[in-house]
């Protein structure tokens, strides 16, 4: 293979529809014709789904019911161009909104207290910077910190790096989940709250919610849990008779969560609640502004206009889905993650599950196994796992595409077949694993931080000409 045609390939397979679309860098002189725009795009979108509806992708999909993205997608045309800033004109959005947010509420034993986002990275932010606010008013806190576990959110991070604020990262216990006695040497007289998540993203694992809560509140500061991923799916969990730890506004010392609707509440990308347990911390987030020519200013969080399109179709969601939906959706989840894990415990002794899960399975090697060599055969098997590192591991998130009949026994089939490929392609380069484990060094990452930013410059970018053109 020449350079160019390698490089060709490389292209390809970062801008797929590069040699099959027209890529416009300018707005067409004339019109292009809409059954030419829905054709092109709706063959994308069928292309794109097709791995995600055969069940075999962790995470991403959560739904997978096309008539319910189909019935969404007719709620959404009826608000799409609605701007919710401008309640005068459309005050549905205020139904909608405070619904969303006590339905969320009352699954989470809360107050009603809350505000609904653009997803979980919102709510986080949003989260951080209430209580950065709050420690400034009421304690007159200067060099801000956050005390949290290192398989917090990194979207805490990322706020954190907006705002000034500093980040104290605690270890693991053995079992994988924040070290409370450790995150208790971490707090100072400018620490702004702590963190939990239920669960977190990487392990799927829910931390001691109630211990952190009651270091909390021992130390005046708030604690907040980050439920993104599982506030709407465990209270139907603890429903159907899982063990589930406590975790939401029934801990005293927990004063704020935040739960994705559009994970396992079933609604459109993207859309999130922020929770408060009062109305005083909410108040934090809140930006208002008299003195401006344009009239008096008053908005919620980050977001100015906002599409009605997205808070009424999940609106739409919780709704058409109903308590019973969720139970049903749950029961399936959970069968399907126990036979997963069961299965990876007595029938691949090659690996070895980490902690104790609920609906998300991670699992790492026993030994010198190259898990990401195992990630090369799921990927030619048509298996999509989420990689992880530190330490190296993958993770299966189970969604309502996976509770498919046979495709908790398929995996494992899959997982038998992956790990003997790594067994004969021991020591070899792994083609998914090249970049993972390269950082945790200032050499190292000061490389990954140059392809990432890279990769993010390219993601903004017309796909462009083939080398040879």
């Amino acid at each position: 293979m020449s350079d160019d045609s390698g490089l060709d390939e490389m292209l390809d397979g970062f801008w797929p529809y590069r040699k099959t679309t027209e890529s416009f860098r300018k707005v067409p002189a004339e019109p292009v014709e809409r059954a030419l725009i829905l054709r092109e795009i709706a063959e994308m979108a069928h292309k794109e789904d097709a791995q995600g509806d055969t069940g075999t992708v962790s995470g991403s999909l959560y739904c997978g019911d096309h008539d319910h993205y189909g019935f969404l997608g007719e709620v959404f045309n009826l608000f799409s161009h609605a701007n919710v800033l401008q309640r005068d004109m459309y005050p549905s959005a205020t139904k909608f909104e405070a619904e969303i947010i006590a339905m969320t509420s009352d699954l989470l034993h809360g107050t009603g207290v809350g505000v609904v986002t653009s997803g979980g990275s919102e709510s986080l932010i949003t989260a951080l910077y209430s209580y950065r606010e709050h420690a400034r008013e009421t304690r007159g806190v200067t060099r801000p910190n956050v005390v949290m576990p290192q398989t917090a959110h990194v979207a805490l991070d990322k706020g954190a790096h907006w705002m000034g604020i500093e980040v104290r990262h605690a270890p693991l216990t053995e079992a994988y989940v924040a070290d409370v006695d450790a995150m208790a040497a971490l707090i100072d007289d400018q620490t702004i709250a702590l963190v939990g998540s239920a669960a977190n993203y990487a392990h799927g694992l829910i931390d001691p919610i109630e211990e952190i809560a009651a270091l909390a509140k021992s130390h005046g500061i708030g604690m907040h849990v980050d439920g993104c991923l599982g506030g709407w799916l465990l209270p139907w969990v603890e429903k159907l008779g899982y063990a589930v730890p406590l975790w939401d506004f029934r801990v005293p010392g927990v004063t704020s969560i935040s739960a994705d609707t559009h994970k396992y509440g079933y609604a459109l990308k993207g859309s999130s609640v922020l929770l408060y347990r009062s109305k005083d911390l909410r108040k934090n987030q809140y930006f208002t502004y008299p003195d401006w020519p344009g009239g008096l200013y008053l908005s919620p969080g980050l977001a100015g206009s906002r599409s009605g399109g997205i808070i009424a179709s999940t609106y739409a969601a919780i709704l058409a889905t109903g308590e019973s939906g969720y139970l049903a959706a749950a029961d399936g989840i959970m069968k399907t993650a126990t036979t997963i894990t069961e299965g990876i415990r007595t029938q691949v002794p090659e690996l070895e599950v980490i902690g104790d899960p609920t609906f998300l399975v991670a699992f790492k090697s026993v030994g010198d196994l190259d898990i990401y060599l195992v990630n090369d055969s799921l990927k030619d098997q048509g298996w999509r796992m989420n990689a992880l590192q530190l330490p190296p591991a993958l993770h299966f998130c189970i969604t309502r595409p996976n509770t498919q009949d046979g495709t908790a026994e398929r995996f494992i089939e899959a997982l038998k077949l992956a790990v003997t490929y790594a067994q004969d392609k021991q020591g070899e380069p792994a083609k998914s694993g090249a970049m993972y484990g390269f950082g945790g060094t200032p050499q190292g990452n000061a490389t990954l931080e140059v392809v990432m930013a890279g990769v993010l410059d390219a993601m903004h970018e017309v796909a462009p000409d083939s080398p040879a053109a």
